[in-house]
């Protein structure tokens, strides 16, 4: 049965259910809820957005372009770090062999599952969803297994694990010879006279079989490529 979702004037979405309108919202540690921007989802987390949209017209646009950075093929398989609402994921699933796409929170997960526009998340059959923090998961993964690795935690004061060289080596470890890896950072400015993008940049530079790609200013992103 198809789900009956409404918007009201401030884009917040509702499920219309046996018991009336509810809220596409979940509290526990945070409050995660998703709002309509530009007639597609995003998530929000205590009000925050958890899409890039300063250059886009839509998260879906973001996606498009990640993957054309990364040139996803239909040799590619990928590793989706924070998969969030999966969009990410969906694009990269039209050429890609495969995706393992990884995200710890099951309040997101419990909304994309009520999201329209995270129906293929969950059914195109090369994506594989695995909940449990990237951080760990990435640990149970073979050396050498993906070709490409997109990489879109969240900001850098909610996970520093994600933004640690002990995973920036676990990427190395299971990034094949030639494959690339792609790292939102975001628009983190500067502070305290340091650019913290180039900072964590500099970070997995000095990480040995690392070489930077480039910049990219519109998704606020850094590429690398392994090298050993």
């Amino acid at each position: 049965m198809k789900k009956k979702i409404f918007t009201d004037e401030e884009g917040r979405m509702y499920e219309k259910t046996s018991k009336g309108m509810e809220k596409l919202a979940v509290f526990s540690d945070h409050y995660y809820s998703l709002r309509v921007f530009n007639g597609i989802p995003i998530l929000e987390i205590d009000g925050v957005r958890m899409h890039l949209v300063k250059n886009f017209e839509t998260p879906l646009e973001y996606a498009k372009r990640v993957c054309k950075l990364l040139r996803i093929n239909k040799e590619d398989v990928v590793l989706d770090s924070c998969g969030g609402l999966g969009y990410t994921a969906i694009e990269a699933s039209k050429k890609a062999k495969k995706i393992i796409s990884i995200e710890k929170s099951p309040e997101v997960i419990e909304l994309a599952k009520k999201n329209p526009y995270s129906k293929k998340y969950f059914e195109n059959k090369n994506i594989i969803r695995i909940n449990g923090n990237s951080f760990e998961k990435i640990k149970e993964f073979e050396d050498n297994r993906f070709t490409k690795i997109i990489h879109d935690p969240p900001r850098i004061n909610f996970s520093e694990e994600l933004y640690s060289p002990e995973f920036y080596k676990e990427i190395l470890r299971v990034l094949k010879k030639g494959g690339v890896f792609y790292h939102y950072i975001g628009f983190v400015g500067k502070g305290r006279g340091k650019n913290i993008s180039e900072e964590i940049a500099g970070k997995i530079g000095k990480i040995n079989g690392f070489k930077t790609i480039k910049y990219d200013e519109k998704c606020y992103a850094w590429l690398f490529i392994k090298t050993i």
